[in-house]
């Protein structure tokens, strides 16, 4: 009779775990626009869990979690066919309790892993405070209060910015700029002192 309830999990928990490789969490709003990556991708997954204070909150978080249940289901159904199935274990409790260690630890185990990424993807983003001080080179020349673009090195990436300044002499492409300020997502630039 179990290894139907095996058969069921590991078909169901197959198929979302297809589904999720296939459309991923489209049907999630992350509001990143097109520079979502997987970190933000994997945060946005697990739909509203909330952050998880301390190690013991986290555990109970995760049955929250639909990634979690599609591991557990997954890997609760193939192991208990594996046990059970195959006959390799005497006693089909022993393969019940297996099969329900194996789902749980793979299931808090994978949530675990991709809440730990989401945290270390998001901490090495860039903020405002990163871009003032650095120079970069003009790619898109403008004027006094209009814009253009900025090409900078930061943390090892080269970013495109939009920029703008308030020298009455305008930049032209080619040029060296310096971030003096930010402006949500807009580069206020200067040029350096005695040029």
């Amino acid at each position: 009779m179990l290894i139907y309830l095996y058969l069921f999990a590991f078909g169901l928990g197959g198929v979302l775990l297809l589904g999720s490789i296939f459309v991923g969490d489209k049907d999630t709003g992350d509001g990143g626009g097109h520079g979502a990556d997987a970190g933000t991708q994997a945060q946005h997954f697990d739909h509203g869990v909330g952050e998880a204070h301390g190690a013991l909150a986290g555990l109970f978080t995760a049955f929250f979690s639909l990634r979690f249940w599609m591991f557990f289901l997954a890997f609760f159904g193939l192991t208990g066919l594996v046990l059970d199935g195959l006959d390799l274990v005497d006693s089909p409790t022993i393969a019940l309790v297996a099969a329900l260690g194996m789902g749980l630890l793979t299931g808090q185990g994978t949530v675990a892993v991709f809440r730990s990424l989401s945290h270390s993807e998001t901490s090495t983003a860039a903020s405002a405070a990163d871009y003032i001080g650095r120079s970069g080179r003009v790619m898109v020349g403008f004027g006094a209060g209009d814009l253009g673009k900025v090409r900078l090195t930061l943390k090892g990436t080269i970013v495109d910015v939009l920029a703008t300044t308030e020298e009455e002499r305008g930049f032209t492409s080619g040029e060296e700029a310096f971030v003096i300020a930010m402006n949500d997502t807009t580069a206020v630039v200067a040029r350096a002192p005695g040029v």
